[in-house]
């Protein structure tokens, strides 16, 4: 390693080091400075208050009539105002102003600041919400107005506080973090060539048990399907384990097998193996075996020359960092630290594996091959539901939707949207006359399938521009052509307008147009309160429900997520979140553009398919879920691990 390279590395280690510290010094100071703050606590009962309407008294707090003409004056004198109010499984809100401007630490709609008082998990609670903070320490008035709440005893007091000014504080950090993110890069970007090796290999022990097996790759293949549905199907115990033992030692000794076995079973991720008395998605227990099958061929060469990651390797790393450091903001952890495992640490894994193991090019098409047949199994499963009446829902005016092994049709449109791209290109571009035909074939089902779940994100943006954009990709004529279809198309599909569920699509005063747009006001404002790491994984339903659910879109209040891509990552993972997810998209594309020109034909057409399958990634996931689906994450990782194969091996770089 250079030693220039070496300086500067160790330069900004020790400079994140001193950042770090002094990062502490000043939340300790902080800290400090925040203790001399005194609080006040007032109940109806004690409190002066000017009280309008018929509220009614008690130890309880104050309750207010159906009425709904209830308000009440605060006057009080300090930095900080609050309300310890009584929340539950109930709809109420409390409209709050400070000296007639909105409540500067509350959510605000049209009327105002509001606090809402339906609790995040529904369970019966009493908390101190702060209302207002930073105020110029003199006299305020507040004024708080019931909406809805009565038989409740919503209001049970409010506190008072002097808090010292901590701007000075804050800015420091910003600096000082600003300072050990300088550093941390230099770190990555300097000490690279000090990275732990990427590229094991089978060892010779492995590699000899797997050629004295006697039987052909197929045969291994099919024996690894079979031993897989045996383990998910087997009501019997001694057929579980003896299916289970088979399936993972046949991942021990293939584990290119295993890789394709995630690749089929990640959409069947809410249909469960029951286990020891848990359950685990069939994709979570061929992850982990593959993981135990990696770490015995990366052991004997863990010591062999180190070789730096690519970027989108950082890219990948510093996402899950990212994700791991939300954990910290996350206020019910137990629900993040499931999804950090399902939903980042596992898929990363898989990502891992897919760039570290020893891939052929028959291995890589066999993962693809089977990411394609668990794609139409989904489709095939919903088809038969469809046909038989099974598992359908009824939207507006009896409107039947297909969705198959999901709990919402536009899952389906998600995630065969992420396949359908794939199965075009390699039937289009590919050289292989066999998988082309097969490809072909498998368009149809896909296709239907997503055409009768009405997913309007699927039909309008994901399909079209992910296809739109596989033709301008392909270049020459290819552009035009799919220009065309996708006009065609279009055309084909105008009378859909005319359905109560597509014609409501510009009705922004009702449906679902209306409530997505209250859902992305209301993620705003999330985002906007959280902006550095968000409120952390998977806690989004319980601060929306709680918190920042607009009073007009009362009527679905269990939404667990922002349905933007841009919101997503942003009310998940704030800033940083963004900064990763963006970081991800330019690595990707940059290595995959290049792509377009492969010379190989079926090597250009999965890298074309790859390609437009992150396209409907992106265009989807403007109206709907991104990546935060178990089965979208392992899409994800997957098109990411497929294009570095490709990108590798065509720079005559080692195949990974």
């Amino acid at each position: 390693m250079n030693s220039q390279p070496r300086t500067r590395a160790l330069i900004c280690l020790i400079g994140l080091g001193i950042s770090l510290l002094l990062v502490g010094a000043v939340l300790v100071a902080r800290r400090q400075a925040l203790a001399q703050a005194t609080t006040t606590f007032y109940t109806p009962l004690s409190g002066e208050a000017k009280w309008e309407g018929n509220w009614e008294f008690s130890e309880l707090g104050a309750d207010p009539s159906q009425a709904g003409t209830e308000r009440v004056i605060i006057p009080f004198t300090g930095t900080d105002f609050a309300l310890r109010v009584r929340r539950g499984n109930y709809r109420g809100y409390l409209f709050v102003s400070i000296d007639g401007e909105p409540a500067n630490r509350l959510p605000c709609e049209e009327r105002g600041a509001y606090l809402v008082l339906t609790s995040p998990d529904y369970a019966p609670q009493v908390a101190t919400i702060p209302v207002a903070t930073g105020l110029d320490d003199g006299p305020h008035v507040a004024v708080v107005v019931a909406e809805r709440g009565w038989d409740q005893w919503p209001l049970v007091g409010w506190s008072v506080s002097r808090t010292p000014d901590t701007t000075a504080y804050r800015w420091a950090l910003v600096g000082l973090g600003a300072l050990g993110l300088a550093c941390l890069t230099g770190v990555i970007w300097w000490g690279r060539p000090l990275t732990l090796p990427l590229r094991p290999s089978p060892s010779p022990r492995l590699r000899r048990a797997e050629e004295g097996l006697g039987v052909g790759k197929g045969s291994l293949l099919v024996a690894t399907l079979a031993a897989a549905v045996a383990f998910y199907f087997s009501p019997w115990l001694p057929l579980t384990l003896i299916s289970g033992l088979a399936l993972a030692a046949l991942i021990l000794l293939r584990l290119d097998l295993g890789l394709a076995l995630v690749a089929a079973t990640a959409p069947f991720y809410l249909h469960p193996r029951p286990l020891f008395g848990k359950a685990f998605s069939m994709a979570e227990i061929t992850t982990l075996l593959c993981a135990l099958s990696w770490g015995f061929r990366q052991l004997p060469v863990w010591r062999n020359q180190p070789t730096p990651p690519s970027t989108l390797d950082l890219a990948a790393l510093f996402f899950v960092a990212v994700a791991i450091a939300s954990l910290f903001v996350a206020q019910y952890s137990h629900v993040a630290l499931r999804e950090l495992r399902v939903l980042i640490v596992e898929p990363a894994l898989f990502y891992l594996m897919l760039r570290t193991s020893h891939l052929d090019e028959r291995a890589v098409w066999r993962i693809v091959d089977l990411f394609v047949l668990g794609a139409v199994a989904v489709a095939i499963i919903g088809l038969v539901q469809y046909g038989l009446g099974v598992n359908v829902i009824t939207a507006e005016e009896g409107f039947r939707r297909l969705r198959s092994v999901y709990g919402s049709p536009n899952s389906v449109g998600l995630y065969l949207g992420r396949a359908l791209p794939v199965l075009v290109a390699v039937t289009l571009f590919g050289a292989s006359r066999g998988r082309r035909v097969v490809y072909g074939l498998a368009v149809l089902p896909l296709g239907l399938a997503v055409l009768l779940s009405f997913s309007k994100g699927a039909l309008i943006l994901g399909v079209p521009l992910s296809l739109l954009a596989l033709g301008v990709l392909a270049g020459g004529p290819w552009s035009w052509a799919s220009l065309g279809a996708v006009a065609v198309a279009a055309a084909a599909a105008i009378p859909l307008l005319r359905t109560p569920r597509f014609a409501s699509l510009l009705d922004t005063r009702s449906g679902t147009t209306f409530f997505r747009l209250q859902l992305w006001r209301s993620s705003w404002m999330m985002f906007r309160d959280h902006p550095w790491l968000g409120v952390g994984l998977d806690n989004f339903l319980y601060h929306y429900r709680g918190r920042y659910i607009l009073p007009a879109a009362w009527q679905e209040p269990d939404i667990s997520q922002a349905h933007n891509i841009l919101l997503d990552y942003a009310t998940r993972m704030g800033i940083a979140g963004l900064a990763a997810g963006a970081w991800l998209q330019v690595a990707f594309w940059r290595l995959a553009l290049p792509l377009r020109r492969l010379a190989d034909p079926d090597r250009r057409a999965l890298a074309l398919g790859m390609m437009a399958s992150m396209v409907n990634f992106l265009a989807h996931g403007l109206v709907d879920a991104s990546y935060f689906l178990i089965d979208l994450a392992f899409v994800f990782f997957l098109t990411l691990g497929v294009v570095q194969h490709l990108a590798r091996s065509e720079t005559g770089e080692l195949e990974i």
